[in-house]
């Protein structure tokens, strides 16, 4: 159970009420359901800019100010609600969303939010969860040219990387795509049809959306929350800090004695490791789903790169070649693959 914000409309007015829905933190009901119906994605869409903007109307335009993946919940029937950061229940959330990863990606920086009283920043946060949730998603079926377009307009007006700037959630809401007349309920059916997201909507913010996903999943247990009952969609993965720090805490510490290493210094060497690993996953779904050449050169010279900062040279020849066949050659990757055959043994 968590507590939400739910909203009660009074004309042009609006007041916030509060209320406990049974589901799964929207992070992890991406990860454990990686197909996401068309029809149920722009429903999200919508309700997620429509309750965003309630808070905005109900708090005298104040920012929300917690807006990603993490603060979202998705409820059994499959309804979107905000997650009531004020509630004590919720604490091992917020700090979830406190760490470095989640707030390099969905918090915009200070100094680019504009004059106070504005919603640049729950803004730029709903764009880039948007452009998250479309990143760790299999739509289907396809969402047509025109959606993807509407969607691309609709990231880059929320992230500033139009010159025209939405001034409010209201706005978002009539240019986002309507909802199909199917949709699905949060229990999916097991439709073999899905189609890839056109990768020009996501790229910009996918490697590191996926990084911080992984981030802020990091040291979790699967647990349900207060009764540690299954809710009927997937069990929740709820931070336990207390034991992830003591079983990283002993990992390090009897690798340090092995290797002679001091234990600060090998855990910042396991921490990049690990996003290390995570990127070259990130890279090679790129390669996999991209049409463009350029793109897919580029994500799989980043690929390589990678594996061989981790001396997989074996692996980053079979990405080079992988790259070769999709795009041709090219003079970097020449070299790369030069690096690879002297130090492999």
């Amino acid at each position: 159970m968590y507590e939400v914000l739910k909203f009660i409309e009074h004309g042009v007015h609006c007041r916030q009420s509060m209320d406990c829905v049974q589901g799964t933190i929207l992070l992890n009901y991406l990860k454990e359901n990686p197909q996401t119906e068309k029809g149920m994605l722009i429903s999200w869409f919508r309700e997620l800019a429509a309750s965003v903007d309630q808070y905005h109307r109900s708090h005298s335009r104040q920012n929300y100010r917690y807006l990603n993946p993490c603060s979202i919940v998705v409820s059994e029937e499959g309804t979107l609600f905000l997650l009531d950061m004020e509630a004590p229940d919720n604490e091992q959330v917020l700090k979830r969303m406190q760490k470095r990863a989640v707030r390099n990606h969905f918090v915009k920086p200070v100094y680019e939010i504009g004059a106070a009283g504005n919603n640049d920043a729950d803004l730029f946060a709903y764009g880039r969860t948007i452009q998250f949730v479309l990143a760790y998603s299999d739509v289907y079926p396809a969402l047509s040219r025109r959606e993807e377009n509407r969607l691309a307009r609709v990231i880059d007006r929320c992230t500033g990387e139009s010159r025209k700037k939405y001034e409010n959630l209201h706005q978002v809401l009539k240019e986002l795509p309507p909802v199909p007349k199917y949709k699905l309920s949060a229990r999916r059916s097991n439709e073999d049809g899905h189609a890839k997201v056109r990768k020009t909507i996501i790229l910009a913010g996918a490697a590191a959306g996926l990084t911080a996903c992984v981030v802020m999943g990091a040291g979790t247990k699967e647990v349900s929350k207060t009764t540690g009952i299954q809710t009927g969609m997937a069990k929740e993965s709820i931070p336990d800090e207390t034991e992830a720090e003591y079983i990283n805490k002993e990992y390090a510490q009897r690798t340090a004695e092995k290797t002679g290493m001091a234990v600060e210094n090998l855990t910042e060497t396991l921490e990049k490791q690990r996003l290390a690993e995570e990127m070259i996953r990130v890279y090679g779904r790129v390669m996999e789903l991209e049409e463009d050449s350029e793109k897919i050169r580029e994500a799989g010279l980043k690929k390589m790169e990678l594996e061989m900062r981790q001396g997989n040279y074996e692996q980053a020849l079979q990405t080079a070649k992988a790259v070769s066949e999709k795009t041709g050659g090219s003079e970097k990757l020449s070299a790369l693959i030069g690096e690879c055959e002297e130090s492999t043994p």
